[in-house]
C-alpha cells in the first residue's frame, strides 16, 4: 500500500468513527461563561514549615497517548522549588508508555525530585494502581522516609466523580471512593495526623460524595465539579515552584488553582482573537474546608428529608432538567451543583435550605469558575444516566452512611421516573411557521395532559437534499414556553464553513451544530471534527484526531470562532478532557451527516438517526473561515421540535416546511 492509499484507508475508518460521535451526540449540556471567583477571610491556624508533596501519578492514555503526565512532570523545577523546604514524592505507573527517560512502563516505583530531575529511589514491580494497598503502601514509605512538618497528596489521572479515580489503563481498573478511603485509613494520616490538603488533579471529584469521606485524613479538599483539561502548553504542576515555607495550608491550595487558571487562560488565548473575549472554558476548581463538611451533611439530609417526592415528582424532575450538568458529553455521572439545587427547591423549606446554603458557604472556602452554574461543590443527582447507570450509582451510594437521607430522596425519586411512562402524541397538536414574520416563529400547541409532564423541549432545523435525503443543519436549545404554546425563533439559524480544499478550490458549506448555550451576549455551539496533518514524509508522525469542538458566536461583533477544542477519549465512559492547538494541523475535516426522515408515504419517522450517511466537508486549517448566515439560499428547510417530559423521554413533533 502506497502512502497515499494509507491515508485514505486512515482517515475512512475515523470517518466512520466520527459517524457514531454524530449519531450519539445530539445535545451537550452548556451554559454561561464568565470568570467568577470567590474568595472569603478565611482564618488558617497552620503553621510555617517544612512541606512533602506526594503524587499518586496513574499515567492511563493522557500519558500513553498524549504525554501529559510527562509534561506535567517535567514544569516541576527543582531549581525554582524551596528544595530544603519542599519534597516532591511521586508514585507513577498505570499507564501502557511513558514519555520520559526515568519511569519504567514495567514497575511502579518510587521517585523524588532532585536536582537532576526525577530520580528512583525505591524500585517495585508492577503493580495495580486502582489496588487501595498501593496507595496505603506508598504513603506508609513516604512518611517513614520524609521527615517534614506537613504532608500533601495529589491524585493524577482520569476522574469519575462518586465512582472515583485513578484508572490504571494497564489492570483495566481504578480506584473506587470506598477504595480511597480504605487505602487512606491503612496509611498514617488519620484524625490525629491529618494530611495538610488532598488535591485531585482529575475531573469530577469536587462533590460531596468525596467530601464525606475525606473529614479524617486532611483539612483541605481541592477538587474540581467540572472536567478538568490537559494539554502539553501549560501545566498546573508549576505551582510547586512557588511554594514558600511561610505559605499557609490554604496559601498553598490557592496557589495550585491559581496556577490551573493560568493554564486555562492561556489556552483560552488561542482562540480569542476575533470573537472578543467574554467566553472562556468551562472550568471549576475549589478549597473544601472539611471541619465543616458534617456540618453541610447534616443539613442537606435535613432539608431532603422533608420533601414529598411521591406528590412533588413533576416539578422537582423540571428542576432537575434545568440544572446544569457536569461531565461533558458523558450524560451518566448525574452531577449537578449542590447550591444551585437546593436554591431551586428552596420553596418546599426555606428555612432548612437557608441552613444548608450557610453551611456551604462556610465549606466551600474559595470557588474558581468559568461559569454561574458552579459554586464549588457538587452532588449525585440521578436523571440522565441509563438504568443501568443508575442503578449502579445508587448501588455505591449505599456505601455513604452519611447520606443516607439524601440517598432515599434519591432513590424515591428514580424510582417514580423509572416506574413513569407518558406517551406523549403530536399527529393532532396545531404546529406551525410564522412565514410572514421578519423573525419566523416555529410554535406547538401542548394540550393540558402534556403539558403537566413537560420538561424541556429543542427544536432540529433540516435542509432537504435533491436525492431524498435531509441533512439537520441546526439543534436549538432556545424554546420558550407562554402558556400551552411552545416558541423557537429560527432566524439566522445556518453556520457556514468557507475555506479551500486541498487542490485550493473554494468551499462553501454548512455546518451540523448543536446549540449548547444561548444568552444576550453569544451563542455557543459544539460539533465534531477530525484533525489531520500529512505534511511529514515519515508516515508514523502523521496526525489523525478526533475531537469535539465548540464555537462561540458574539452577537455584538456579530463574529464567530472556536472557543474550546478537546480530542475525544477513546475510553467512551471518560470524558474529553486533552485540550489541543488547531494550529498542530494542516487540515481540518467537520463531520456532517443525512438521513432518510421520510418513509415512503412520505410521513415523518421519529428513527431516522439509525439510518444516517455521513459527509465530511474539508478545509484547510490557515484557509478555514465562518460565518452565521440566514436561511435564504433558496433550498427547502424543514423543522421539528423534539419534547423532553419529566422521565426524560423525547418525543418528535410533525414535521413542517419553513
Amino acid at each position: 500500500m502506497n502512502g497515499t492509499e494509507q491515508k485514505k484507508s486512515n482517515k475512512n475508518v475515523l470517518y466512520i468513527i466520527l459517524v457514531v460521535i454524530l449519531i450519539v451526540v445530539i445535545v451537550v449540556e452548556g451554559g454561561l461563561i464568565l470568570n467568577k471567583m470567590q474568595d472569603k477571610d478565611v482564618t488558617d491556624n497552620s503553621k510555617p514549615g517544612s512541606r512533602t508533596i506526594m503524587i499518586y501519578m496513574v499515567g492511563a492514555d493522557l500519558e500513553s497517548s498524549n504525554g501529559i503526565a510527562s509534561f506535567d512532570l517535567s514544569t516541576i523545577d527543582y531549581k525554582k522549588t524551596s528544595a530544603e523546604d519542599t519534597k516532591v514524592v511521586l508514585i507513577a505507573g498505570g499507564s501502557k508508555q511513558w514519555n520520559n527517560d526515568y519511569v519504567d512502563v514495567d514497575e511502579t516505583s518510587i521517585y523524588e525530585l532532585k536536582k537532576g530531575g526525577f530520580e528512583k529511589v525505591k524500585k517495585q514491580n508492577i503493580q495495580n494502581m486502582g489496588e487501595p494497598k498501593v496507595l496505603s503502601n506508598f504513603l506508609d514509605y513516604v512518611y517513614e522516609n520524609y521527615k517534614t512538618d506537613k504532608y500533601n497528596l495529589m491524585f493524577w489521572d482520569h476522574g469519575s466523580a462518586i465512582l472515583g479515580s485513578e484508572h490504571d489503563e494497564l489492570a483495566n481498573d481504578f480506584l473506587s471512593l470506598y477504595e480511597i478511603n480504605k487505602g487512606l485509613s491503612g496509611s498514617p494520616f488519620n484524625k490525629n495526623n491529618k494530611l495538610e490538603t488532598i488535591i485531585f488533579r482529575t475531573c469530577l471529584n469536587g462533590n460531596l460524595e468525596v467530601a464525606s469521606m475525606l473529614g479524617d485524613y486532611a483539612d483541605y479538599l481541592v477538587a474540581s465539579e467540572e472536567v478538568t483539561i490537559g494539554n502539553t502548553m501549560d501545566s498546573p504542576l508549576e505551582f510547586i515552584n512557588k511554594i514558600k515555607q511561610e505559605d499557609t495550608s490554604y496559601d498553598m491550595a490557592l496557589k495550585f488553582i491559581d496556577s490551573y487558571k493560568g493554564l486555562i487562560g492561556n489556552y483560552k488565548n488561542l482562540y480569542f482573537s476575533y470573537t472578543g473575549n467574554t467566553p472562556s472554558l468551562y472550568s471549576t476548581y475549589s478549597i473544601i474546608d472539611l471541619s465543616n463538611v458534617d456540618n453541610l451533611i447534616d443539613s442537606v439530609n435535613d432539608f431532603f428529608e422533608d420533601i414529598d417526592v411521591s406528590k412533588n415528582y413533576n416539578d422537582i424532575a423540571r428542576v432537575r432538567n434545568g440544572l446544569y450538568q457536569y461531565g461533558d458529553t458523558e450524560k451518566a455521572y448525574d452531577m449537578v451543583d449542590l447550591y444551585n439545587l437546593v436554591d431551586s427547591l428552596k420553596s418546599y423549606s426555606s428555612a432548612k435550605a437557608d441552613k444548608v446554603l450557610n453551611n456551604f458557604e462556610n465549606t466551600v472556602l474559595y470557588n474558581f469558575a468559568t461559569n454561574n452554574k458552579s459554586r464549588g461543590l457538587s452532588i449525585y443527582f440521578p436523571y440522565q444516566g441509563s438504568s443501568a447507570e443508575k442503578e449502579a450509582f445508587l448501588k455505591i451510594y449505599q456505601s455513604f452512611d452519611d447520606l443516607e437521607d439524601y440517598y432515599s430522596f434519591i432513590k424515591r425519586f428514580n424510582s417514580i421516573q423509572t416506574s413513569t411512562s407518558y406517551n406523549f402524541s403530536f399527529a393532532q397538536n396545531d404546529v406551525k411557521i410564522d412565514k410572514n414574520s421578519s423573525e419566523p416563529d416555529f410554535t406547538l400547541q401542548l394540550t393540558d395532559e402534556q403539558l403537566e409532564g413537560f420538561a424541556s423541549a429543542q427544536y432540529i432545523v433540516f435542509k432537504a437534499e435533491k436525492d431524498g435525503y435531509f441533512t439537520p443543519i441546526y439543534r436549538g436549545k432556545e424554546v420558550k414556553l407562554n402558556g400551552n404554546t411552545l416558541t423557537a425563533n429560527i432566524k439566522d439559524r445556518q453556520l457556514k464553513i468557507v475555506g479551500e480544499d486541498k487542490d485550493g478550490n473554494h468551499i462553501e458549506d454548512q455546518l451540523h451544530l448543536s446549540e449548547t448555550e444561548n444568552n444576550d451576549k453569544y451563542i455557543e455551539y459544539q460539533t465534531a471534527v477530525i484533525l489531520e496533518n500529512f505534511s511529514d514524509e515519515d508516515i508514523s508522525k502523521w496526525l489523525i484526531d478526533s475531537a469535539m469542538m465548540t464555537l462561540v458566536y458574539n452577537k455584538e461583533t456579530q463574529k464567530i470562532g472556536i472557543s474550546k477544542l478537546l480530542l475525544i477519549s477513546d475510553d467512551e465512559d471518560l470524558p474529553n478532557t486533552v485540550a489541543v492547538d488547531i494550529n498542530k494541523y494542516t487540515h481540518i475535516v467537520f463531520g456532517s451527516s443525512k438521513y432518510k426522515i421520510l418513509d415512503k408515504n412520505g410521513n415523518y419517522t421519529t428513527d431516522w438517526e439509525s439510518n444516517g450517511i455521513f459527509e465530511g466537508i474539508e478545509s484547510e486549517v490557515e484557509a478555514l473561515d465562518l460565518r452565521i448566515d440566514k436561511l435564504d439560499d433558496g433550498a427547502d428547510y424543514y423543522c421539528v421540535f423534539q419534547i423532553y417530559d419529566t422521565t426524560n423521554n423525547s418525543y418528535f413533533s410533525k414535521l413542517v416546511k419553513m
